[in-house]
This record gives structure tokens, C-alpha cells and sequence, in this order.
């Protein structure tokens, strides 16, 4: 795709990054017939880090700016509740007790920095059911668009791993740091001990797993995005402070962004801050439900700069999200890896 409406072409399955400046995004997020820690040979665009190349065959490959940012709303939080109900059977009796916590609080599992790599579990562990503590997040619902599209592969697959990500048969297994060079992160949406249930960086979107808190550490912040793919707006937020409030491009009818609540899983700097990404690339765990490559590349949705503000405002991408340079400039500044990303229809 040399077209300048349309995004370049991303990274091949397995490809070591290249300093093309205005390739296909790459990031770890390569395809590649690749086993853990190894790298298959492969060729095509790729879009360039100053810190890290990473092999997103799709990021910015589909032009996928499916980077949406989003915020909630900027009216106060309710202030956590907690809850306790008491279970009686005819041998014990066990008291749950059940926290609520608001949904301006986003608590992020960033793996321990002497981890190669972490493991995810696709279904719960047997102490799940058990647990007297429960931390739960009050956010709303966000509808994923992934139900209105013929199922597609999984990403990743046993037999398709990408770049720095691998199906097993038990669930996932993710490399610290990522391709991008970024310490693997992930996002609490429930915590019973040391066990929380997170969202997972892989196709379906939405998809969550279980993983042991002892493989992170954990932090908290305020900070969020939300995107109005209707109106191409895009607002963020820190705490009830609206920091941005920005046009931006999202994908064509083809190749749409996606909807549903996802996060920042990188941050990526650009050799070339005036090429076709801008300064900085904000890849999300949020991937194609159009496409299964892209131009031999992994779909990845990404948010990022554009050498095209002409097209703010109007649906020219890929189903990457598109922001003015100056703004993913800020948002690459302020936002912290773990920041979720609400993209509403």
C-alpha cells in the first residue's frame, strides 16, 4: 500500500525490524513460525523504534491506528464499596468478602524485571472459586464489535506464534521484556489472593485470562482514553481531567477499528518524527477483525502520529487511529503503559 491515504505495510512474520522510516509498524508483535526466544527469517516494511524495532506485522501495518484513546466521563467516581455475604453449608461456614473499586483506578501487573518471561492461564486456577477476598473494578461495559464478524484464527496460535507471544495448551506465554522493548504489562479486571484475572494482549479481543500476581508488580493510576469512532473524537483523561480532546482518523468500512475497552501495551518512538507514523506509535492489545495480515504482518491496532493531518476527522485508515503529532506527542509523554483505551461505536 503506497497510496498515502492508506497505511504501509508492516513487518513479515518473524522479520527482524529495519530503519525504513515509513514502513509497516513492527513491534513484538511479529508473526513468526518462531519458538520462544528464537527469530525466523522473513522480509518486508517495518515501522522503526529508537529504542527497540519492534516486529508488529500490523501495528501501524494496517495502518490499523486502532490506537483509541479514550476517557471516562469527567463526573466523579463513586467511592469504593465493600461487600460481604456470608455462605453457610452444614460442615463450615465461610464469609467472602467482596471490594468494589472505582473505575477512575486502573491497577496494572508490570512483570518483575528478572523475568524472561510470564504465563497466563486460559481458565481459571482451582483456588479461583475458593477465595474470601475479592477486588473487582466498577467500570462500564463497552461493547466489543468482535461478535459482528465470522470468527477469525486466534492470534497467537500454537502453530502460528508471533513475536513475543505464545499460545500453549494451558494459555499464553509472553516474553519480558516485549518485542517493542517494554516490560510486559497487563490489566487487572478482578483479584482474588494472588491470583488476578487480566486482559490479554491476543485475538478474540476481550479475551482474559488468569495469571500468578508473584510474576509482577503492581501500580495504580488514573489515566484513560475514549474514542467515538462516529464522531472521530478522541478525549483523554487523568483523573476527572480532560488533558486532550482531539479529531482524529479511524478505519475505512473495510477495515474498521475495532470497538471494546483495550490498553496501551508499548510505547514506541519514530527515527523519523515527520514520516507517516509521526513522532510515536502507542501499540493496544486490540487486533484486526477484518484482516488476518496485513501485507504479510500480524494486524495489530495501534494509535499514532500522521504525516496526513489533511484526513483528520474523516474514517482513512487501516483501523489504526490517527492523532495529530503534536497530541501523541502528549499522550506518548503522559500516558503510562496499562492505560485503557475505550472505544465505543
Amino acid at each position: 500500500m503506497s497510496d498515502h491515504d492508506n497505511e504501509p505495510a508492516g513487518q513479515q512474520p518473524g522479520e527482524h525490524p529495519t530503519d525504513s522510516t515509513d514502513g509497516g509498524i513492527s513491534g513484538n508483535d511479529a508473526v513468526g513460525p518462531d519458538a520462544p526466544g528464537e527469530q525466523a527469517p522473513g522480509a518486508g516494511g517495518v515501522f522503526t523504534r529508537q529504542r527497540v524495532s519492534f516486529a508488529v506485522a500490523g501495528v501501524a501495518v494496517l495502518g490499523l491506528l486502532g490506537w483509541l484513546v479514550f476517557g471516562n466521563s469527567g463526573d466523579p467516581e463513586p467511592a469504593p464499596t465493600t461487600t460481604s455475604t456470608t455462605t453457610t453449608t452444614e460442615a463450615t461456614t465461610t464469609s467472602v468478602v467482596t471490594e468494589t473499586r472505582p473505575a477512575l483506578v486502573s491497577q496494572v501487573a508490570t512483570a518483575k524485571p528478572d523475568l524472561t518471561e510470564v504465563v497466563v492461564l486460559e481458565e481459571p486456577p482451582p483456588q479461583w472459586d475458593s477465595a474470601t477476598e475479592i477486588v473487582k473494578w466498577d467500570v462500564p461495559e463497552v461493547p466489543f464489535s468482535q461478535a459482528e464478524f465470522a470468527d477469525r484464527p486466534d492470534l497467537p496460535r500454537e502453530d502460528y506464534p508471533l513475536q513475543g507471544r505464545y499460545r500453549t495448551p494451558i494459555g499464553w506465554t509472553f516474553t519480558n521484556p516485549t518485542a517493542f522493548g517494554d516490560p510486559f504489562s497487563v490489566v487487572v479486571t478482578e483479584q482474588r489472593g494472588d491470583w488476578a484475572q487480566v486482559m490479554v494482549p491476543v485475538r478474540p479481543n476481550g479475551t482474559l485470562g488468569y495469571t500468578d500476581l508473584s510474576q509482577y508488580d503492581l501500580s495504580e493510576h488514573e489515566y484513560r482514553v475514549e474514542l467515538r469512532i462516529s464522531d472521530r473524537h478522541l478525549v483523554a483523561y487523568r483523573g476527572t481531567e480532560q488533558i486532550v480532546d482531539t479529531q482524529v482518523v479511524v478505519g475505512r468500512d473495510a477495515t474498521r477499528t475495532p470497538t471494546g475497552r483495550f490498553y496501551v501495551t508499548d510505547k514506541t518512538d519514530e527515527a523519523n518524527p515527520n514520516g507517516f507514523y509521526g513522532p510515536h506509535v502507542l501499540p493496544l492489545n486490540a487486533y484486526s477483525e477484518q484482516l488476518d495480515t496485513f501485507d504479510g504482518g500480524v494486524p495489530v491496532i495501534a494509535m499514532h502520529g500522521t504525516s496526513r493531518p489533511d484526513l483528520l476527522g474523516q474514517a482513512a485508515s487501516n483501523g489504526c487511529i490517527r492523532l495529530p503529532n503534536e497530541v501523541i506527542s502528549q499522550l506518548n509523554a503522559e500516558l503510562p503503559i496499562g492505560t485503557q483505551v475505550e472505544i465505543y461505536a
